[in-house]
């Protein structure tokens, strides 16, 4: 049975991987654009708490062991790095973004990658980092979709599969993470997890 699971997602992740943030070239299932320098001058709203489940916990652990043992994304050699830590307000942004996808679909084509990034509002990633109170050097995204309910370990794995988004897992110059995973069984690929990355 995993490995019909498995097989079945290939084809989705195909359209249902993006990265934001990283230096790697964009590709059909990888896009990839900086967030670096200072905010943008969007309204704060800021976040007090933002409670972590049991799947974003699962991502957030995942994240951390991959990012403790040396590896290469894509073409890139990155060295082990430090744990990311959880941050509320990241995972304020995260969800936005995943409640977003999980309402009005999954926007990202293989000819078209970023737009899985540009909220149904417009909103890019650092509008939305820095509208939930972040202030920030550096940000980053990950976005999927299609991913069966528990598929947070198997979220993951396509990540660090793809240069792209592994790049952003394994970047030292992210210090903190804010996950979200959202499931609206009535829309085509029914699962939405967001990684938002950051450093102050």
């Amino acid at each position: 049975m995993k490995v019909q699971q498995w097989s079945g997602l290939i084809g989705v992740l195909a359209l249902a991987l993006t990265a934001c943030g990283g230096s790697s070239t964009p590709t059909a299932v990888t896009s990839t654009s900086v967030g670096s320098g200072t905010n943008a001058s969007v309204p704060a709203a800021p976040v007090t708490s933002q409670a972590i489940s049991a799947d974003e916990q699962t991502i957030l652990d995942a994240v951390n062991v991959a990012r403790a043992s040396a590896r290469t994304c894509g073409t890139t050699a990155f060295a082990a790095t430090t744990p990311l830590t959880w941050n509320a307000q990241l995972a304020a942004a995260a969800r936005v973004h995943s409640e977003d996808m999980a309402q009005n679909g999954y926007r990202g084509t293989a000819a078209d990658a970023e737009a899985a990034h540009v909220g149904t509002d417009g909103s890019t990633p650092q509008q939305r980092i820095t509208q939930a109170g972040y202030v920030w050097k550096t940000s980053g995204e990950n976005v999927a979709a299609g991913y069966t309910v528990g598929g947070a370990f198997d979220v993951v794995t396509g990540w660090l599969n793809s240069p792209g988004h592994c790049a952003n897992i394994m970047s030292p110059k992210y210090k903190e993470i804010g996950v979200s995973f959202v499931f609206n069984d009535k829309m085509k690929y029914n699962s939405f997890f967001t990684q938002d990355f950051g450093s102050r």
